[in-house]
């Protein structure tokens, strides 16, 4: 457990803006060195001179999260300039909200898979070994609600890299304990960010400054938790080894939905399973 962060140094991907950028003005007011990491370095580069200016001491790095020599490179950078990551954030991703199975298509689905999910999987391939050399750490892997409750329309192959991403969290979890390296899964709601717009690249939209009106703009809605906030919830998980990270608090009754469908599946089977034991006689007593 890292109950100190001063001079910790965090790793953080899809930092340019949204909740990596949250996270990165939390770690930076907790003492935290960060390495901000997004393949957009203009918005990057504007992000990390803002936590500068605030005092931090900031590392900007281009990574395309789906890249492997790229996550090599990065991280013998970062090693070389600001030390050994302690807190690696695999928060990089993309969102579908908006479009239907039908419209989503197997160039598509792969793209999304890459960078929701493998994503992940890069992360902790390439800094494991380090944070293990280094005497332990934290990781930190942003799922979403949809990967907790499911069962929103428009939103399937998202939501399938987000309960991905939490399965991976737990087995982790489990794995690297006693390696002292603690791991949180992040599921948040709504939060204000620029995700409405990295995901236009994806979908080979062209980019625009303003957000549209449908579905795919949700996360620009002025509505949304502040990603500053959603990064103090971080903060506060690595410095607890808490499992799970949710900020809004309000979707409890759609996750208890789903897993009263589940245990009532289990109840099903466990009645069957009763009834398939007993013998014909039995069936056919009164």
């Amino acid at each position: 457990m890292i109950d100190d962060l001063r001079g910790t140094v965090v790793f953080i991907t899809g930092a340019a803006g949204g909740i990596g950028l949250g996270m990165a003005r939390a770690f930076a007011e907790a003492g935290a060195k960060i390495a901000v990491a997004d393949i957009d370095m203009e918005t990057l580069g504007q992000a990390a001179a803002e936590l500068e200016d605030a005092g931090a001491t900031v590392l900007p790095v281009r990574l395309d999260v789906t890249d492997r020599p790229a996550w090599t490179a990065a991280a013998e950078k970062v090693a070389a300039t600001l030390g050994p990551v302690r807190v690696l954030c695999n928060n990089a991703g993309v969102s579908t909200l908006g479009l239907k199975f039908g419209e989503i298509t197997p160039e598509f689905w792969d793209k999304v898979i890459d960078v929701n999910l493998n994503s992940v999987f890069n992360g902790v391939n390439c800094f494991l070994g380090p944070m293990r050399a280094a005497g332990g750490g934290h990781i930190v892997n942003t799922s979403s609600m949809g990967g907790l409750m499911g069962g929103v329309p428009t939103l399937t192959p998202y939501a399938a890299t987000k309960f991905g991403i939490v399965g991976l969290s737990e087995g982790l979890r489990a794995e690297l304990a006693d390696d002292g390296i603690g791991v949180s899964v992040l599921c948040p709601g709504g939060v204000r960010s620029r995700l409405w717009r990295t995901s236009r690249r994806i979908r080979g939209v062209p980019d625009t400054e303003v957000a549209p009106s449908d579905m795919s703009g949700q996360s620009a809605l002025p509505t949304g938790m502040d990603p500053y906030q959603v990064g103090l919830r971080v903060v506060d998980a690595v410095r607890k080894n808490e499992l799970y990270v949710i900020t809004h608090p309000e979707f409890r009754s759609a996750v208890v939905n789903r897993h009263e469908q589940l245990m009532a599946a289990f109840d099903r089977s466990e009645a069957a399973n009763s009834e398939s034991s007993r013998t014909p006689a039995e069936k056919t007593s009164p």
